[in-house]
């Protein structure tokens, strides 16, 4: 039934996403002409420079991969990481499960000769990463700008947390009284012991920087919409969202990265028409973009594949 429902949601995801943006402009009383007119405002060469921006951001991605794979002892073509890049994309947008982590492991095999388990390693260490950097970014700029002035305390307590989480993931072998949870831990402490802890460190330093960087998107964005949002702004709403969208567990984090920015930036005085403008084309470049290319590059590999079997 669960399954039933991830799958309706990824096939109608677009559907869904109006009905999230629909009821917040119901909310906010809102028009669909005042959206519009902030959309068709955008020129030939800003949309361009989103789609520099946009391909920037997934090449990042691709060498944190490469570099990775690298000091995991694996070697992988560029042009290969970059195929399964966007066909991974694809797959997740597409299947009420993450499907784009085994078609990672599965491509890195059958492109590359990656064996599986140090696929599925950085798999593990890629998620393990990136949610304890955005979880990190969004802690620390909720508590500046929601919070009291005084949040080094929390933060440290959090860093503390993850360091724990990785001692204790990396050593600890008694989870395997737990099935689920056992197999789960147990996968990710293998991952860990694949790299380096200064390669993980550097890893986690580099992810970061990438995060830092996508949050350059959305600032520029809001700027071409007549929006002032200043870049570290743009930081914690990024990564808040993308952390929310996360946790929550709901089929590419819909309806909950989309309230969770809007949340940020009618908090940093943002018009609610230039919000949900921005929210809406973020939403259709990452997924909607993301899906086409990754769907025309599925289809390559596939043929490709096809090909090499006979």
């Amino acid at each position: 039934m669960r399954a039933n429902i991830k799958y309706f949601i990824l096939k109608f995801w677009l559907l869904f996403f109006f009905f999230f943006i629909i009821t917040f402009m119901f909310i906010f009383k809102i028009s669909f002409n005042d959206i519009w007119d902030n959309i068709k405002c955008l020129t030939l060469f800003q949309i361009m420079i989103l789609l520099i921006i946009y391909f920037s951001i997934s090449f990042f991605d691709v060498f944190l991969r490469k570099y990775l794979l690298w000091a995991m002892s694996a070697r992988a073509k560029l042009k290969n990481l970059v195929l399964i890049h966007f066909a991974s994309m694809a797959a997740h947008y597409s299947t009420p499960v993450k499907l784009g982590f085994p078609l990672t492991v599965f491509f890195l095999k059958r492109l590359d000769n990656i064996p599986y388990a140090s696929g599925t390693s950085l798999v593990l260490i890629e998620l393990f990463v990136s949610t304890s950097v955005c979880g990190l970014i969004a802690l620390a700029g909720s508590l500046y700008y929601f919070g009291e002035k005084n949040f080094l305390l929390p933060i440290i307590i959090f860093v503390a947390g993850i360091i724990i989480s990785y001692i204790f993931i990396s050593k600890v072998s008694f989870w395997d009284r737990f099935k689920y949870i056992g197999n789960l831990v147990n996968n990710l402490q293998n991952s860990l012991k694949s790299i380096s802890l200064i390669h993980l460190s550097a890893y986690g330093f580099l992810k970061t920087l990438e995060q830092l960087y996508s949050s350059i998107f959305l600032f520029v964005l809001c700027l071409f919409l007549g929006a002032h949002l200043s870049f570290p702004e743009a930081i914690v709403t990024t990564s808040s969202s993308f952390f929310l969208g996360s946790i929550s567990m709901v089929p590419i984090g819909l309806g909950v990265r989309e309230s969770s920015s809007l949340l940020f930036l009618q908090r940093f005085h943002i018009a609610m028409d230039v919000a949900i403008s921005a929210v809406t084309l973020q939403r259709l470049f990452s997924t909607g973009l993301g899906f086409f290319i990754g769907s025309l590059v599925g289809a390559f590999l596939g043929i490709r594949e096809i090909g090499s079997d006979k």
